[in-house]
């Protein structure tokens, strides 16, 4: 039985300390039917002079050199767009393959009909190519077989952890992986979690299949990016585009399991920015920071996600902004009532009611009361008839009391201006603009369709 083709792509950038070990993996592999794939980024080192060797001595090996560097995103998507195999097995320039991986993940893939991913435990190498103590990573099941796609997807997700592991674990199928969309979420490049995109637009596909045995070698030394800390700093980005992607292409369909993922990536997050305190890698950190936070926010508020509009455009847009500008507790809370205790300025009533407005729309309350005094009750009632008329449909009381603190005493949630003293203990505060006049206004309809009483 014929074997079919895998392209084996291994992209590179001045790889020359490496270079030799990674391409004498690829070529003994145990399944003969490879092309190997090297993209050679415009090295300025021996690369060149090293592929052109080996390449010499296999015919498997193709170089592709770049004239220009296409950088560590443009290179792997060039190198797929030129591969002929039904298989795709990229391989990074300093990891290494045991000989029986291309085999058995081909294998696996075919075991079962629907599976467009196979990959294996890995392990991580130092310069030397001897495992790292204490970073040995835990087997995802105890024995080779299938994993559920989404199921999967939804672990990494609310665990912050890339599980399947970088793109030289995996094999997929050449069909499935457009190279135009290669390590991008929303149309973006991620900075380091490209390979997990790729993984979750196969997982929400089918199942993968996984064995518990190491048969790839991620090598960590220090010239590396993901020995960066300002490359990594940027990468913390990623975490919250991720999920909030994966998202609303059915990962993490749980309201509940959404929010423990969105709670995850901000504590990671934060934890990554208390050790940056400040300093220009604390930028990207501190903005993942808002976007993890604004997709909290957004559920908390109950607003309404777009799934075609990615979260970075949503947390600095105005929806989100509206709920922010206010106390979070009052945004984002639910109370039985909200309380104001406007003058009889017109201006002051209209704004009290379009927040009564906005609060009743956002489900936060539902009734309202507007305080007054004896002495007010009659001009209040008045301008209150004239400015429900632009908002109509409320729920509004008026309850004459000369001590409004007192009904916001409980539950109930206080509707003011920041500079308004008769809330101040109110443990929660919608505020109100400050009024810009605060004349008395007596003129109105004294028909207004509210109830009154009496504290």
């Amino acid at each position: 039985m014929t074997e079919p083709l895998v392209s084996v792509l291994i992209p590179t950038y001045n790889g020359e300390r490496f270079l030799r070990h990674t391409l004498r993996s690829a070529t003994t592999q145990t399944h003969r039917e490879l092309e190997i794939l090297v993209g050679d980024d415009a090295s300025t080192d021996r690369t060149p002079e090293i592929l052109a060797e080996l390449a010499a001595a296999d015919p498997r090996i193709r170089v592709i050199r770049h004239e220009q560097n296409k950088g560590p995103w443009g290179n792997p998507a060039a190198l797929l767009a030129q591969a002929r195999g039904e298989y795709v097995k990229f391989l990074l320039h300093d990891d290494l393959l045991v000989p029986e991986c291309v085999r058995t993940l081909v294998r696996g893939i075919e075991s079962e009909p629907g599976l467009h991913l196979a990959f294996s435990r890995r392990c991580l190498v130092d310069t030397d190519g001897r495992p790292v103590p204490g970073h040995e990573f835990p087997a995802l099941a105890d024995r080779p077989g299938v994993l559920e796609g989404r199921e999967l997807g939804d672990r990494m997700l609310v665990s912050c952890s890339n599980l399947v592991g970088e793109l030289t674990s995996v094999l997929v199928r050449r069909a499935d992986v457009d190279p135009d969309d290669l390590l991008r979420a929303d149309g973006a490049l991620l900075q380091i979690l490209g390979d997990l995109a790729e993984h979750l637009k196969l997982l929400e596909r089918g199942g993968a299949f996984y064995t518990p045995r190491v048969l790839s070698k991620f090598r960590v030394h220090p010239t590396q990016n993901s020995q960066n800390g300002a490359f990594m700093a940027r990468g913390v980005l990623d975490w919250p585009l991720i999920t909030d992607w994966a998202s609303r292409r059915g990962f993490l369909a749980d309201p509940a399991l959404r929010q423990r993922a969105r709670a995850r990536v901000l504590q990671v997050a934060a934890a990554r920015l208390a050790e940056l305190a400040e300093g220009p890698d604390a930028a990207p950190v501190l903005e993942a920071v808002h976007l993890a936070a604004a997709a909290l926010v957004e559920h908390a508020a109950g607003l309404p996600v777009d799934a075609a509009t990615g979260l970075a455009e949503r947390a600095h847009g105005p929806a989100v902004g509206a709920v922010v500008a206010q106390d979070l507790r009052a945004s984002c809370g639910r109370f039985p009532v909200g309380v104001a205790a406007p003058s009889p300025s017109h201006d002051e009533l209209a704004a009290t009611l379009r927040a009564f407005h906005d609060i009743r729309d956002r489900g936060v309350a539902g009734r309202f009361l507007v305080a007054a005094t004896a002495a007010d009750a009659d001009a209040v009632t008045a301008a209150l008839a004239t400015a429900v008329e632009d908002v109509p449909g409320l729920d509004v009381q008026l309850v004459v009391t000369d001590e409004p603190a007192r009904l916001v005493a409980g539950p109930w949630l206080a509707v003011a201006a920041a500079s308004a003293t008769w809330c101040r203990d109110s443990a929660v505060r919608w505020r109100l603009p400050e009024p810009a006049d605060r004349t008395r206004c007596t003129v109105g309809d004294p028909s207004i369709a509210v109830t009154g009483r009496r504290q």
